[in-house]
């Protein structure tokens, strides 16, 4: 765990990474509603991961001395675009924004409010999911759920069952940042969910309990394709297998997770094979019963284990 940062007087400056890819559309707005922000001491840098679109186009008309506007140079793909914009910045602080989404007034400050005079190694805050940023569009989802009962101080005790600090909610120390190595560029998929797995075992995490960014859920976005999720899913559970251990049910409840996954993606083979698994860490005969299932459909289905999760 690492030690507390001192923050020292003054405003801690805070650099604000937008990976940009073909979100011609709408990557304007998303930098607006950071520019747009009260807090006294920001930057923004937006890193086009070579958009085939007019993003980086729409990005250099606009004209704000606390914007930089860089290219990704190194391996496509989120990750590497965040890390590469992380890399670019001294701040002490380090934010997230997503080119389709917004943030709502406020949301730096009360953030940075929040970690103030603490050992915080990072902060984030509440989250809706809309199909569009419209005032008036019905709420799909809310993160975090009222499911999550650790939502500040030690998260990890939640966070190690569920994913639910959104990357564009998380303000993250640099040198915990640094520290932890950044975002692991071989995930395809739940990225923020294993960046977090990471940061919040160096120390506590701030929550302000208030909704204040907006998530477009993207037709596009790699939350709608499953099958990445399931890949992520499995790598996530082979990086973390012994820090998951530590918490009780959490390893049977992955490996159960895997098995629907990969019996919704016709994998029945994996499927037994994970809930196999969930039955020898947590000896519950359901599980026995769902491995031996889809033992039995992978043996007998007609081009079982051929399907996509996709």
């Amino acid at each position: 765990m690492l030690k507390k940062q001192d923050q020292g007087a003054g405003t801690p400056h805070v650099t604000v990474v937008i990976p940009c890819y073909n979100r011609a559309d709408t990557v304007a707005e998303a930098v607006e509603t950071v520019l747009s922000q009260d807090y006294p001491s920001f930057d923004v840098i937006a890193v086009d991961d070579n958009s085939t679109d007019a993003t980086l186009d729409v990005l250099s008309r606009m004209d704000d001395p606390r914007l930089r506007v860089v290219t990704n140079p190194g391996p496509r793909g989120p990750c590497s675009t965040r890390n590469h914009g992380a890399a670019l910045s001294n701040s002490p602080w380090i934010a997230f924004q997503d080119s389709d989404d917004i943030w709502l007034p406020g949301k730096l400050m009360r953030q940075m409010a929040e970690v103030s005079g603490t050992d915080a190694v990072a902060v984030y805050c509440g989250m809706v999911v809309k199909d569009d940023a419209t005032a008036s569009s019905p709420v799909l989802r809310r993160y975090p759920g009222a499911d999550i009962t650790h939502v500040s101080g030690d998260i990890m005790p939640s966070l190690a069952f569920k994913s639910f600090i959104s990357t564009q909610t998380v303000i993250i120390r640099r040198d915990v940042f640094e520290a932890v190595g950044g975002f692991d560029e071989t995930f395809q998929a739940l990225v923020d969910w294993e960046l977090m797995l990471r940061v919040a075992q160096q120390g506590n995490v701030a929550f302000v309990d208030d909704d204040l960014v907006i998530q477009r859920l993207s037709g596009n976005s790699i939350t709608r394709t499953p099958r990445k999720r399931v890949m992520a899913q499995e790598m996530v559970l082979a990086k973390h297998a012994d820090m998951l251990a530590g918490y009780k049910g959490a390893l049977a409840f992955h490996h159960r997770r895997l098995a629907g996954g990969h019996r919704i993606g016709r994998q029945f083979a994996q499927a037994s094979k994970h809930a196999m698994a969930a039955w020898r860490t947590s000896g519950s005969p359901r599980f026995l019963a769902e491995a031996a299932y889809a033992a039995l459909r992978a043996r007998f289905s007609p081009g079982a284990g051929k399907g996509e999760s996709s």
